[in-house]
C-alpha cells in the first residue's frame, strides 16, 4: 500500500483518487479465510458498521488516500462489478480504464502506465 500512498500524494492535486470500500469479501462469519485476507472482519449488518470496517482498513494498512463506503444495497459494488476488487479511469463522465482483475488481483503497474500517457 505504500505505493498507492506514494502515488496519491504525488498526484493528488492532478487527480480526483479515492477508494471505496465494499462489501467484507472473506468476512469472518460469512467465508472465513483467517489472517491470509489481510485482517479479520464480519460482515457488515448496519452502515456504522461498513464505515467501521472502512475506517479500519485505511487505518491498517496506513492510507492517506480517501475512504469511502459503498451504501448498504451495494449500489456501488453491483452496478461497477468491483468484486474482489477494481480499478477506474474516468474522464469527462466517460469510463478510460477499467481494470480486470486476475485470479482476484490487480496490476497496479497498468495503472500508472495508462496515466503516463494521458
Amino acid at each position: 500500500m505504500h505505493l498507492l500512498n506514494d502515488f496519491y500524494e504525488e498526484n493528488k492535486n492532478k487527480y480526483n483518487i479515492f477508494i471505496i470500500y465494499i462489501n467484507e469479501a472473506h468476512a469472518a462469519d460469512v467465508w472465513n479465510i483467517g489472517e491470509s485476507a489481510g485482517s479479520i472482519n464480519y460482515s457488515h449488518k448496519q452502515l456504522s458498521d461498513r464505515l467501521m470496517y472502512g475506517k479500519k482498513f485505511q487505518s491498517e494498512f496506513n492510507l492517506t488516500i480517501p475512504v469511502y463506503c459503498d451504501n448498504m444495497d451495494d449500489e456501488f459494488e453491483t452496478k461497477l462489478a468491483c468484486w474482489p476488487v477494481r480499478y477506474f479511469v474516468t474522464s469527462n463522465k466517460q469510463f478510460k480504464l477499467i481494470s480486470e482483475p486476475d485470479d482476484s488481483e490487480i496490476n497496479i503497474c497498468d495503472l500508472f502506465d495508462f496515466l503516463k500517457q494521458l
